[in-house]
């Protein structure tokens, strides 16, 4: 028996022995509701039968490195390529959960979170004249309800299982902390938005960063003003944010195009930014975007509408129908006879060129404003309890404006080209990868020895968007380094043996130090550039390995500005906004306790402390003769430390302390 699956979301367990006391104290408060997936601890230590095997296509991050089945059985293939491949391979029944909506004469189903693949895997196989899979509903009220295509009828599902015992909770992953770092690449992201245009992010602490940043670009402009100076930012890239960018308020706001529907977005929207709304008529779509028509349905309207052939002298009903849908026309008219008639059944006409009709039909037939618009289409979404209570609480109307859809509309221009493209005006595709080779290429899922650390995902699909749509960028965030002290190394690297973005698709990278706009640049540029915005410890090294090879002038110099890329100037930079609470680790909320908060910050100086032996050493020493003070207690108690047993408690014990001193 084959399992198709991705993301198995694992409720964190730890490695060491302090790790896991403080999991097992927070997890058991904030998953308690949540039914963990025994069969990953199968696949961890080789327990799964060997006529079952487990196929997934993306990890939950560095979930299953070093686990030789999830390895072995991962595969590899772009988000859009995922449902052929599993009718392929023979799939014939797809397990769903499913939120539900009783209120009305008829009850109504919503693949909810996600409708990313059942739709097309369902549709695939009958193309392909393929036995229809058996479609399995688990119903879980629990889940919050969303609109678009994910609503289905019930004669979509062969079974449905409907058991109040199998509601729970949805996953609600924990807030990660934004690092000052992480804040430097979200702000610098930030100013390469356009105002009108559409917007894709993932999830984690770089994107809330961009998010934090656009936010405080629109509603605190004096403050994002004063912090791109503090980075030098407008003085560095001001010509390329001009071009590409903004740094002004969104005033017509952006139109959200992301495989994943992730709380960020929730934040841009109750912050006035995801407001741009999109209609699913391509000629009404393309007019709105040239200034033509507005929102406001006037007089002039159906004159401009006529002028560019959409709606004829003589109205149809293929016409009212069509002008039904946006919402020009009122939902309440009727067309018989060759008559447009009002919901009192007067009598309205259909010749807009007869004077009489046209003010009849003016009058009595025209909405004030255009209908069924959306700010947001997704194939999947995943957050904090705060953001699936919004979701709850999201009024019918406003539901509306957040359309779930199969993977394959949302990642792709396939299909429905004409609409997507002027839906996706201006688009930003903004993602993380995990290192950058010097002529461009992105890793983002794999490391050098084939272990897959999460999976490709749809972020192949964005980038080769973002090169096929007019005036749109793909934006690949980096951190500069990673690791710490005789282990620090560059994530902008001469060569690496695996690649998800290839480097003839290069487009802007972005590090805590700055901008490369690669588009287009030839290999020397796109060079020169990402050694600009690396870190200072390993420039040089980078510069001369490239003239050693021949792909850079001997006589390039770094440029003066470019010098001084440290960690210590990044800090020193916003320290300032930092101290008046500002480009806080937390600026959304949190799903630590106070107290959890700081056993965190003592746990991470400590693990900081640990590399190499000397450090160890060093650190083992000083905690011997370190004891707890009074308000210490409830900590200990946390981590089960009120009474130790055996050498290796006690010493964790110290260790602790001599932590929380340092942190608290």
């Amino acid at each position: 028996m084959s399992l198709f699956t991705a993301l198995s979301l694992e409720v964190p367990k730890g490695d060491s022995l302090l790790e896991q006391r403080f999991l097992a104290a927070f997890t058991g408060r904030h998953f308690k509701d949540y039914p963990e997936l025994t069969y990953i601890e199968d696949i961890k230590h080789n327990r799964v039968p060997k006529h079952i095997h487990l196929k997934e296509f993306y990890f939950q991050s560095g979930q299953f490195l070093g686990v030789k089945s999830a390895q072995q059985n991962y595969i590899s293939c772009n988000y859009t390529h995922v449902a052929r491949d599993m009718v392929n391979q023979g799939i014939n029944a797809i397990v769903q959960m499913v939120a539900v909506d009783r209120r009305g004469s008829e009850t109504c189903y919503s693949l909810s979170c996600n409708p990313d693949l059942t739709l097309d895997v369902v549709r695939i196989a009958e193309y392909k004249n393929r036995p229809r899979p058996l479609v399995i509903a688990m119903v879980n009220e629990a889940l919050p309800f969303l609109e678009g295509d994910a609503v289905v009828k019930t004669d979509f599902f062969d079974v449905i299982v409907d058991n109040p015992a199998n509601y729970f909770a949805p996953y609600a992953a924990p807030a990660r902390p934004i690092s000052t770092i992480d804040h430097s690449i979200g702000l610098h992201v930030s100013s390469l938005i356009q105002d009108n245009g559409t917007l894709q992010i993932g999830i984690g602490s770089l994107a809330d960063a961009v998010v934090y940043s656009s936010i405080l670009r629109n509603n605190q402009q004096q403050t994002y003003q004063n912090a791109l100076t503090a980075l030098n930012i407008i003085r560095r890239y001001g010509q390329l944010i001009a071009e590409q960018g903004g740094t002004e308020p969104y005033e017509k706001g952006l139109f959200a195009a992301s495989e994943m529907f992730v709380e960020g977005f929730m934040h841009l929207y109750k912050a006035g930014i995801i407001k741009r709304k999109v209609y699913e008529d391509a000629d009404i779509q393309n007019l709105i975007n040239q200034g033509q028509i507005s929102e406001q349905v006037a007089p002039t309207t159906l004159s401009i509408l006529r002028e560019q052939g959409i709606i004829q002298q003589h109205l149809t009903e293929k016409d009212v129908q069509r002008l039904q849908q946006v919402g020009i026309f009122k939902d309440s008219l009727t067309f018989s006879q060759d008559n447009l008639y009002d919901a009192e059944g007067q009598k309205l006409g259909h010749d807009l060129d007869n004077p009489k009709h046209l003010e009849k039909i003016t009058a009595h037939a025209l909405n004030s404003k255009l209908q069924n618009g959306a700010v947001l289409h997704a194939a999947f979404f995943l957050g904090s309890k705060r953001f699936y209570q919004f979701l709850r609480d999201l009024s019918e109307q406003e539901r509306d404006l957040f359309l779930m859809t199969p993977v394959s509309q949302i990642n792709q221009l396939y299909r429905t080209e004409a609409i997507d493209r002027v839906q996706r005006i201006n688009a930003r595709f903004i993602n993380t990868c995990m290192k950058v080779d010097i002529t461009g290429a992105a890793v983002s899922d794999t490391l050098e020895n084939h272990q897959v650390v999460s999976g490709v995902g749809g972020q192949y699909n964005f980038v080769a968007m973002a090169h096929a749509l007019h005036h749109s960028r793909s934006i690949l965030m980096l951190r500069s380094t990673h690791g710490s002290g005789k282990k620090r190394e560059s994530n902008i690297v001469w060569q690496y043996p695996e690649c998800t973005i290839p480097r003839h698709l290069r487009d802007i990278v972005v590090t805590e130090y700055g901008i490369a706009d690669l588009r287009g640049e030839s290999d020397q540029v796109c060079i020169q550039r990402l050694i600009c915005i690396a870190d200072q410890q390993f420039q040089d090294d980078l510069r001369k390995t490239a003239v050693q090879h021949g792909k850079l002038s001997a006589d390039w110099r770094i440029p003066e500005q470019h010098c001084h890329n440290t960690p210590k100037n990044i800090v020193k930079a916003l320290q300032t906004l930092q101290q008046d609470g500002l480009f806080e680790a937390f600026p959304f909320g949190q799903d630590f306790t106070d107290q959890e908060l700081d056993i965190i910050n003592a746990l991470t100086w400590l693990k900081k402390q640990q590399s190499s032996l000397w450090k160890k050493f060093k650190l083992i020493v000083s905690a011997l003769f370190v004891g707890a003070d009074k308000d210490m207690q409830p900590l200990l108690e946390m981590m089960q430390f009120q009474q130790t047993r055996g050498f290796q408690e006690k010493l964790m014990r110290r260790l602790f302390i001599r932590a929380l001193k340092q942190t608290t």
